[in-house]
C-alpha cells in the first residue's frame, strides 16, 4: 500500500489548471497605473465573471456579480527595498493571505478552501518518470522522439545539441538513462503482478 506508482491521495481534488485565476500582483499593477486614481469614488477591476471593485479612499475592495457581493480584504506588504509594495488578497472564505483566487463555481476562494491541486500532485510513479525523461529531452532540445515513439523511455539516442558542453551533455543522458532503467523496471514489475493476478 503507498507503494511506487500507486499514485497520490489528491486524485479526487480538482486541477486548479482548469479555473481561472485572479492574481493580486496583477491587479496592484492596474490601479497603481492610473494617475487619477485619489481622486476616484471607485475604480473597476473586469474579471472574466464579475468586477472587482476598488474604493481607494478607504482601501477597500468587494467582488461584484450582478446584484450580489463578497468583501474582499487586502494586505500591502513592504518589499525588500523599502520603497517597493506587494498587494494580497484574503480568501473569503478562510482568511489566509494569497496571491491567486480561483473561481471555483461560482465563488472565489483561495486554492485549499477550493480543494485544487496542481497537475503534477496527481501524476503517479510513472507518469513522474515519463514527465522527468520528458524534462530532459526538452533540455537538450530534443522533440522529434514524439514522430517515432509513444514514450521517452523507448529512445535509444538523444543527439547532443552542438551550443551544449559534452560534460552537460553526458551528465543528462546519464540520467535520463538512469530513468529509463527504473521506468522499464516498473513497468516490467507492473506486467508481472498483472500477469499473476490472472493466473490466480
Amino acid at each position: 500500500m503507498g507503494g511506487y506508482g500507486s499514485g497520490g491521495h489528491n486524485k479526487t481534488h480538482k486541477r486548479l489548471e482548469n479555473f481561472h485565476r485572479i492574481d493580486s500582483f496583477a491587479f496592484r499593477d492596474f490601479i497603481m497605473w492610473d494617475k487619477y486614481l485619489l481622486f476616484k469614488e471607485s475604480v473597476k477591476y473586469p474579471l472574466v465573471r464579475g468586477d472587482i471593485i476598488y474604493y481607494p479612499q478607504s482601501m477597500e475592495a468587494e467582488i461584484r456579480e450582478g446584484d450580489s457581493y463578497i468583501d474582499l480584504l487586502l494586505s500591502s506588504v513592504p518589499g525588500i527595498d523599502g520603497i517597493s509594495g506587494r498587494l494580497y488578497f484574503h480568501c473569503p472564505y478562510c482568511g489566509r493571505r494569497v496571491r491567486y483566487l480561483y473561481d471555483y463555481y461560482k465563488h472565489y476562494a483561495c486554492r485549499k478552501c477550493a480543494k485544487l491541486n496542481y497537475s503534477s500532485q496527481q501524476k503517479n510513479g510513472m507518469d513522474e518518470l515519463r514527465l522527468k525523461m520528458e524534462r530532459i529531452a526538452e533540455r537538450l532540445d530534443y522533440q522529434w522522439w514524439r514522430n517515432g515513439f509513444d514514450c521517452t523511455a523507448d529512445v535509444y539516442y538523444i543527439p547532443k545539441p552542438h551550443y551544449m558542453r559534452w560534460a552537460k551533455y553526458e551528465k543528462l543522458m546519464q540520467e535520463f538513462k538512469a530513468l529509463q532503467k527504473e521506468y522499464k523496471r516498473n513497468m516490467e514489475n507492473a506486467l508481472m503482478k498483472a500477469y499473476k493476478a490472472l493466473c490466480r
